[in-house]
This record gives C-alpha cells, sequence and structure tokens, in this order.
C-alpha cells in the first residue's frame, strides 16, 4: 500500500515537558501493503504492449487490403472502411504511446501519476474517429446527389469484408479485456474503436449484397451514410468519456455509493464526511474523510484507518486510498476523559480528578493542574481559566469547577516498598479465611504480599482471588468489592488494597 496520509487531531497528547504544546498535532499514518503502489522504473504490463503491438499489425495488414480493393472495385463504402483504417493505425499509435507514457510512476510534475495521458489518447481517438465520419458522410452525400458511381463486386470485396469482421471483433475483444484487466482508458477507446469497425464491415457486406442482387447501387452510398452515423455516435461517447476523465468528473454513482457503503459498515468511524473519486488513468483515486471518536489511544484509530483501506481494495483493487481523519466528542465520552482531553489541548496534565453531582444536578469537579517549573501565578491562573471556559463549553452541565494549581515536579520519584511477607505469616493465612468467607465465589487466594512504604509508612496488601470461569466482569468486581470491604474491616491499619479478581484455570 502507498503511503496513506491522513490529517491527525489526536486528543492524548500530554507532553508535560512542553508547556507551550497544543492538545491538537499532525500525524501521517504509513501503510506498506497497498498493492497499486507503482514501480520505480517505466514497465508497462507486457499483455498490454503486446495487445497494442498485435492491434497495430492488424490494423496495418487491414488498411493495405480495404484500400487495394477499395480502388480496384470503386466502392465508396470500402474505401470510406480503409479510411477508417488509416484513422485506427494513428490511433493504435497513439494507444501505445498513451500505454506507456501512463505506467511512468509519479514524479514531482506529476504527483498523481501519468494515467491521464490515457484519458487524452482516448480524446484524441474519439476526435480523428468523428472527423472521418464527417468525411465518409460528406462524399456519400455528393454521390446520393450527383451521378451513382459504378461499383464493381466480386469475391475479393466480400473476403476483405469478411476478414475484417473477423478481425476486428477478435481485437475488440481482446482489448477490452485487456482494458478491464488494468482500467486502461487507451485501450478501452481502442476496444470501441475496432467494435464500431467490425459493424461497419458488416453493414458494408449488406450494402454489397444489395447492389450485386437487387441492383441497389445507391446501397453503397446510404450504407457509408449508416456507418458514419453509427461511428459518429460512438466516437461522440467516446469524446465525452475522455472529457469527464480529464476534468475529474464523478466516475460513476454506482461506485461512490458502494464506497461509501464499505466505509459507513466499519467499526469506529463516528461520521463520513466528505468522499471524493475520480479516475486517473488505471489508478481510482479515492479521497475519504471521517470522524473518530476522540478518546479511542492512537492504536485503534490505526486500525480503523487500515480497515477503510484494506475493504476498499478488497472491491476496487485498483484504488489508491487516502483517508483524512478528524477526533470528534462521542456521545459515550465520560466527563472524566472530557477534562483530560481539554487540559492536554493547552499542555496540561491534571491528575486527582474527581467528580461529584450537586444537588440541583449539576457536576462538580475538582482537579490538580501541573505547569512548567517557573511559571508564575498569574500566568497559570489565566491558562487555568481558559481551560476551565473550555470545559463549559464540552460540559454544559458543569457547576462548580475548583482547581488546584501546582508546579511539575522534576525530581519525582517512585515510592520505595519494602516486601515484609516473612514476617506476616499469620497474617497472610487469616487473610486468605477471611477472603474465602467474605464471598462463596471465591475458590482460592494467590499471591498474598504485604508492601510498606518506609516513607510514609503506609501498609499495603495485594493479592489474587480465584473466581468461575462463567462469571461476568461485573460479578467478579463485585466479588472483589466484598473481599476488599471484609479485609479493611479486620485490618484498618492497611492504606490500599489490591485485589485482583482471576478466572480458575
Amino acid at each position: 500500500m502507498r503511503l496513506c496520509e491522513f490529517e491527525s487531531r489526536l486528543g492524548h497528547q500530554f507532553d508535560k515537558g512542553r508547556p507551550n504544546a497544543r492538545f491538537f498535532f499532525s500525524a501521517t499514518l504509513v501503510n506498506t501493503t497497498h498493492s497499486t503502489e507503482p514501480s520505480k522504473t517505466v514497465s508497462a504490463p507486457l499483455d498490454k504492449i503486446k495487445a497494442a503491438w498485435v492491434s497495430l499489425l492488424v490494423t496495418f495488414l487491414l488498411l493495405l487490403g480495404k484500400l487495394v480493393i477499395g480502388l480496384l472495385t470503386g466502392s465508396l463504402v470500402i474505401l470510406s472502411l480503409a479510411a477508417e483504417s488509416g484513422v485506427d493505425l494513428a490511433s493504435v499509435l497513439i494507444t501505445l504511446l498513451a500505454v506507456r507514457i501512463s505506467s511512468i510512476p509519479p514524479d514531482e510534475d506529476h504527483p498523481y501519476g501519468h494515467g491521464k495521458f490515457e484519458s487524452l489518447s482516448a480524446l484524441v481517438e474519439g476526435l480523428l474517429l468523428f472527423l472521418v465520419t464527417v468525411w465518409i458522410a460528406f462524399h456519400a452525400v455528393q454521390h446520393l446527389l450527383g451521378a451513382v458511381s459504378a461499383v464493381v463486386v466480386n469475391a475479393w470485396s466480400f473476403g476483405i469484408l469478411i476478414v475484417s469482421v473477423g478481425l476486428d471483433a477478435w481485437r475488440a475483444r481482446t482489448l477490452r479485456r485487456a482494458a478491464k484487466r488494468h482500467h486502461s482508458n487507451a485501450l478501452d477507446a481502442s476496444a470501441l474503436h475496432f467494435f464500431t469497425d467490425s459493424l461497419s464491415s458488416l453493414v458494408a457486406i449488406v450494402a454489397l449484397l444489395l447492389i450485386q442482387f437487387a441492383g441497389f447501387r445507391a446501397a453503397d452510398d446510404i450504407g457509408a451514410l449508416l456507418v458514419a452515423g453509427f461511428v459518429a455516435y460512438l466516437s461522440l461517447r467516446m469524446i465525452l468519456r475522455a472529457i469527464h476523465a480529464l476534468t475529474d468528473r464523478i466516475t460513476s454513482f454506482e461506485q461512490n455509493e458502494a464506497v461509501r457503503t464499505i466505509i459507513a459498515q466499519i467499526p469506529g468511524i463516528e461520521e463520513l464526511t466528505r468522499l471524493r473519486l475520480r479516475q486517473g488513468g488505471p489508478v481510482l483515486f479515492v479521497e475519504a474523510s471521517v470522524t473518530i471518536n476522540r478518546v479511542l489511544p492512537y492504536a485503534a484509530i490505526q486500525r480503523i484507518i487500515a480497515d477503510i483501506e484494506t475493504k476498499i481494495l478488497e472491491s476496487f483493487p485498483n484504488a489508491d486510498v487516502t483517508v483524512h481523519w478528524r477526533p470528534v466528542r462521542s456521545e459515550i465520552e465520560a466527563p472524566f476523559e472530557t477534562i483530560k482531553i481539554v487540559a492536554g489541548e493547552f499542555g496540561l496534565l491534571p491528575h486527582n480528578i474527581e467528580l461529584s453531582e450537586t444537588k440541583e444536578g449539576q457536576i462538580a469537579l475538582d482537579y490538580h493542574l501541573e505547569f512548567a517549573p517557573g511559571t508564575s501565578l498569574v500566568d497559570a491562573e489565566a491558562l487555568s481559566r481558559r481551560v476551565e471556559a473550555r470545559l463549559r463549553e464540552e460540559l454544559p452541565d458543569v457547576g462548580p469547577i475548583f482547581v488546584h494549581l501546582e508546579e511539575e515536579r522534576s525530581d519525582r520519584k517512585l515510592p520505595k516498598v519494602e516486601d515484609i511477607e516473612p514476617t506476616e505469616k499469620n497474617n497472610i493465612d487469616v487473610v486468605k479465611a477471611i477472603a474465602r468467607e467474605a464471598d462463596e465465589s471465591v475458590q482460592a487466594i494467590e499471591g498474598v504480599h504485604f508492601f510498606r512504604e518506609p516513607e510514609e509508612d503506609h501498609l499495603k496488601l495485594v493479592l489474587t482471588a480465584r473466581v468461575s470461569q462463567n462469571l461476568s466482569l461485573r460479578d467478579a468486581h463485585q466479588i472483589a468489592t466484598n473481599v476488599e470491604a471484609a479485609l479493611r474491616k479486620r485490618f484498618p491499619e492497611i492504606s490500599r488494597i489490591v485485589i485482583q479478581a482471576a478466572s480458575i484455570d
């Protein structure tokens, strides 16, 4: 996958060493599994080149055959087909050049690649084909208004037309397959071109049959007019498609809705705010803008972006996907998370956050805010007021807010503890007994340890309570709460109790 660039405004950046840091920052997600990354060298697929060269050889041979037989028989319809083959020859040369150029990888001058050269090739082919139809129609009308020219109908006339029908139909099918495989506008235009040639040859056969067996000599000119009208219609369609590709018109509404549906089904997406698709030669460029819950960790956001790319590439292997994302507040975001996010927006780290509900039904907040060492009280108060204003915007139900301002401690150290298990053997047995009696769901007690913080003279107890695997997390938490309550009643001197509820092996 090519570099998938996306804009990130992530709300979990708490860089305490940068007091001027802001909550939003830009990030780029790099994914290296994109199947459409162009080669570093110019190398068009061999089957595309082969199809174009075979078409060139066949076109040249048909041009010679139609021209010679048309001149010998005086058939305007065959001469018109020879003129078409002349345009075909020029078209195939243009296609070869377009396929070669479109395979050049992106560079500084063409960051989106060179794929539009194929659309330009299709536009030129369509214009050439349309000009030929005008020339054919002009001469056919001249013949009809003047004396009808004598046309010699023989086996050579039918032979070259029958061979032309077969070869043109074969070429159209071969080029059409290559165009679908490589999403090539140039090959698709050539396929359409040769399909019209095969139909034109069929019309010419019918015209010669009418001349030979019905004596209807004007059939040659009428056939030429029918060929011109049909080819003009198809050439105008080809021109319109090329113009749409060159002007970045939406590829198709069905394709657009398909991509929109793919993105909507990916978990974690709050909203698809913008989707743009455009075809650049064989590559379908997809640019999507989505919103994602801002409390999600970066790894989760990375997974969501990767899922978008993977799912789109499963349905559109020729796609080059770019995803832009923006964090938004979700309805399920808790006030506790909002406080940390808003404080982080100003480069501050809150701690000791407590929330309570007033009798009026409002949320009362109190928390500590850390500032860089050396920050003045005036500056700290000003920044704290800005944090408070943003909190009231995010949480309209907030009532009183109390903030404890303090400097960030640069010499902060982890508290030291002493394992005092050897001196607490009796207490360990008591702890196990009390824990088993506190809740009948407790099947075993393991890893009982007493720790003491010498500086604070605090005693801490940790243990693991084994419970049934069939319990829910809520039930397991309630069991741990019951055990903690029983232990606190027996050991009031313990300042902290940590109980891990684990399923039985």
